[in-house]
C-alpha cells in the first residue's frame, strides 16, 4: 500500500490537479440503535488519495496530513471566528505578536502602586512561590526599589529599568494568585506590565545590568500571558544586550564591583540562556545563543541573604538558588540533545540511539547530583511552596529532557531502541501523574507556559505510543502500566488544555492537535477491527477477485480504547485505508506546530 501510494504522489506531481476518488467514495456509518459500523461503496482503490489545496499538495497517508486536518479545525473552533475574520483581525496585530493570544483592552492603563503592605505581600509571592527556578532578581535590592517608588514618585526615586523591573514584579505576582479568578488577574496585572514598557521606553544612556532583567522579566510574562512570540521576539534584545555587555563571557570583578553584582551578573546570563533554550525548543526555532561562545561561570550556591558585600560567609543547609543552578546545567543538556535533532544533516537511527545513550547518561548525573529536597523523596507537604516548586519544574524539565532525546526511537523499530523506549514512555507517564495527582497545580495551569509545553509532549507521546501499539509495534514490549490506564490520564491532561482554551492561545493549538491525535488513534484501531473483518469475509469466499466487499459490517464495541464512532459518523474510507507513515521529523513538526503556519506545513508536507 505504501508503494502504491508513492506512486500516485509521483504521478500527480507531474499533474497540475491531484487524484481523485472515484465517484463512489466508500463511506463509513454507524448503525443507529446497534454496535455495527457500515462500510459502504468499498471497491479496489488502487490509486493513492491526494488532497488539494492552495496550489499545493500532500497524499492523505502523508504523516502531516493530521496537522493539516488539525489546522482546518483550528479555523472554526468556536470564538475564533471564520478564517477570513481571523486574517482580518491578524491585519492589525504588529507582526512581532502575530499568532498570539490578544488580551482585553486595559480599560485604566494608568497604573498605580498598590497599598505597601499589599505591594509587599506581591513581592513575597513573586520571589517564594512565582518564580521558583529563575532567579535572576535580588530580593532586597528590588524591595528597596519598592519602598523607594512608595516614598517619592517612581520617576524620581528610580531609573527606568529598575522602576520597570518593580512594575513586572508586581505583574508577574498578580497572575499567580489563586484567590482570584486568572481573568480577574490579569485584568490587574496588565496596566503594571504597561507601566514597565513605558518606563522603559524612557531608558536612555549606555544599558546596564537591570537594562537585561527587565526585559527578561517582560518576556517570562508575556509567555505567562499567552504572547509567545511577543516574548521571543523581545528576548531577541535582551539576547543582544546580554551579549553586548559581555555577560556571556567570565570576567574578573573590579575592584570596586561588589559581590552582589558579580553574582548577579552570572544569575541573569544564565536566566537568559536557560529561557533561550526553552523557547526555541517550544517554538521550533534556532537558539539565539550558542553554547561554544558561553564562557559564563555558573553562579555560586548563596542566597539572596547570604551575599554580602565583603568576603564571603559559608553557609550550610538548603538553598533556593541551588534549584535555578541545577535548572540552568539541566537547559544546558536538553539544547545540545535539541540542536543535534534539528541539524540539518540529517541523522540515521545509528545515530539517534548513540545520542540517546549518551544524553541519558548525562541526564543519570545530573539527577544524581540533586540534593535530597529536590530529588523528590520528600513528600511536597513537607516543604515550602518554593521547594516545592522547584521540585515540580525540576521534575518536570527532568522528564522533558528524557522525552526529548528518546521520543524519535518510538519510531524506529530496533532492538536497540527497546530500552529507550521504555524510557521515553516512562517519562511520559510520569509527567501525566504529577499533572493529574495529588502534587498536581493544575488550578493556574494557564499560566504554567512550561508546564503546558512539557504535558503536551507527554500526551503527545502517550498517544502515539498507544497508536504504534494498535499498528502491532513495540506490541511485546514490557510496560508497567495498561494501555488503558496511559490513556485514562492523557484524556485528564489533554482536559486541562480544553479548560485553558480561553486564557492562553498557545493551550487551544496543543489541544487540537492532541485531539487530532487521538482522533488518529481511533482510526488506527478501526483500521484494525476492519483489515480483520475484511479477511474473514476474504477467507470466506475464494472465487470472489481479490477486492474488498462493496458492504462490510465492523462491530463498534471494539472500537479504540473506549473511543467509540459517534451516531453520525463523518469518517470516510481514507480514515480505514492507510497508516499515515510517522516521519523521522514528526517531533519536529509537533513541536513547531502550534506556533507556525499552515502554508509552511504544505511546503513541507510536498
Amino acid at each position: 500500500m505504501e508503494g502504491t501510494s508513492a506512486k500516485a504522489a509521483l504521478e500527480s506531481s507531474s499533474s497540475p490537479r491531484s487524484v481523485k476518488r472515484t465517484a463512489e467514495a466508500p463511506v463509513a456509518r454507524q448503525e443507529p440503535h446497534t454496535d455495527q459500523v457500515i462500510i459502504e461503496g468499498l471497491h479496489d482503490v488502487s490509486d493513492g488519495l491526494v488532497s488539494e489545496e492552495a496550489g499545493e499538495y500532500a497524499e492523505s497517508s502523508s504523516a502531516y496530513a493530521f496537522l493539516k486536518r488539525a489546522w482546518q479545525r483550528f479555523g472554526h473552533r468556536e470564538g475564533l471566528g471564520t478564517n477570513d475574520q481571523q486574517a482580518l483581525a491578524g491585519q492589525f496585530a504588529s507582526i512581532f505578536a502575530f499568532g498570539d493570544r490578544r488580551l482585553p483592552p486595559v480599560q485604566n492603563a494608568l497604573a498605580r502602586l498598590p497599598p505597601l503592605r499589599e505591594s509587599q505581600a506581591l513581592l513575597a509571592l513573586y520571589f517564594g512561590f512565582a518564580m521558583p527556578c529563575f532567579r535572576y532578581l535580588h530580593q532586597p535590592t528590588t524591595c528597596g526599589w519598592l519602598m523607594a517608588m512608595q516614598n517619592e514618585p517612581p520617576e524620581t526615586s528610580c531609573s527606568a529599568p529598575q522602576q520597570a523591573i518593580v512594575w513586572m514584579v508586581l505583574a508577574s505576582a498578580t497572575i499567580f494568585r489563586v484567590e482570584e479568578p486568572l481573568a480577574t488577574s490579569e485584568e490587574l496585572a496588565e496596566p503594571y506590565y504597561i507601566a514597565a514598557v513605558q518606563a522603559l521606553s524612557r531608558e536612555t544612556g549606555r544599558a546596564r545590568l537591570e537594562s537585561i532583567q527587565s526585559r527578561l522579566a517582560i518576556s517570562i510574562y508575556l509567555l505567562h500571558t499567552g504572547r509567545p512570540n511577543e516574548a521571543w521576539h523581545n528576548l531577541g534584545t535582551t539576547v543582544q544586550l546580554t551579549l553586548g555587555l559581555g555577560l556571556h563571557r567570565s570576567r574578573a570583578g573590579q575592584a570596586n564591583e561588589s559581590v552582589l553584582v558579580q553574582e548577579l551578573v552570572k544569575r541573569t546570563f544564565w536566566a537568559v540562556a536557560t529561557l533561550d533554550t526553552y523557547m526555541s525548543i517550544m517554538l521550533g526555532r534556532p537558539a539565539l545563543l550558542h553554547d561554544a561562545e558561553i564562557g559564563q561561570r555558573y553562579p555560586q550556591a548563596l542566597d539572596d541573604e547570604q551575599i554580602c558585600e565583603g568576603p564571603q560567609i559559608v553557609m550550610v543547609g538548603d538553598r533556593v538558588i541551588t534549584g535555578s543552578i541545577l535548572h540552568a546545567k539541566l537547559a544546558r543538556i536538553t539544547k545540545r540533545a535539541a540542536q543535534a535533532q534539528s541539524s540539518i544533516c540529517a541523522q540515521t537511527d545509528q545515530q539517534r540511539l548513540e545520542a540517546a545513550s549518551k544524553v541519558t547518561k548525562e541526564l543519570e548525573t545530573w539527577q544524581q547530583s540533586l540534593p535530597v529536597i529536590l530529588s523528590g523523596a520528600v513528600h511536597p507537604s513537607s516543604l515550602v511552596p518554593i521547594f516545592r516548586r522547584q521540585t515540580m519544574v525540576l521534575a518536570l524539565a527532568h522528564a522533558h529532557a528524557i522525552m526529548l532525546v528518546t521520543r524519535p526511537l518510538l519510531l524506529v523499530e530496533s532492538l536497540a531502541a527497546q530500552i529507550h523506549v521504555v524510557g521515553c514512555v516512562n517519562a511520559a507517564r510520569t509527567t501525566l501523574q504529577m499533572l493529574t495527582g495529588p502534587k498536581s497545580e493544575g488550578t493556574i495551569f494557564a499560566t504554567f507556559w512550561f508546564t503546558q509545553y512539557v504535558a503536551f509532549n507527554a500526551v503527545s507521546i502517550a498517544y502515539i505510543w498507544l497508536i504504534q501499539r494498535k499498528r502491532g509495534r513495540w506490541a511485546g514490549l514490557h510496560v508497567t502500566f495498561s494501555d488503558e490506564r496511559l490513556l485514562e490520564e492523557a484524556e485528564v491532561v489533554q482536559r486541562h488544555f480544553e479548560e485553558a482554551l480561553e486564557m492562553n492561545a498557545p493551550s487551544l493549538r496543543y489541544h487540537v492537535v492532541l485531539e487530532e491525535l487521538q482522533q488518529e488513534l481511533k482510526r488506527s484501531s478501526m483500521r484494525g477491527q476492519t483489515r480483520t473483518r475484511v479477511d474473514g469475509v476474504q477467507q470466506a469466499s475464494n472465487s470472489e477477485p481479490p477486492c474488498l466487499p462493496r458492504s462490510v459490517v465492523v462491530n463498534a464495541d471494539a472500537t479504540a480504547l473506549g473511543v467509540p464512532l459517534s451516531t453520525e459518523s463523518d469518517l470516510s474510507f481514507e480514515d480505514f485505508e492507510f497508516d499515515f507513515a510517522f516521519e523521522p521529523d514528526l517531533w519536529l513538526q509537533l513541536d513547531a506546530f502550534p506556533f507556525g503556519k499552515l502554508p509552511l506545513l504544505n511546503v513541507i508536507s510536498r
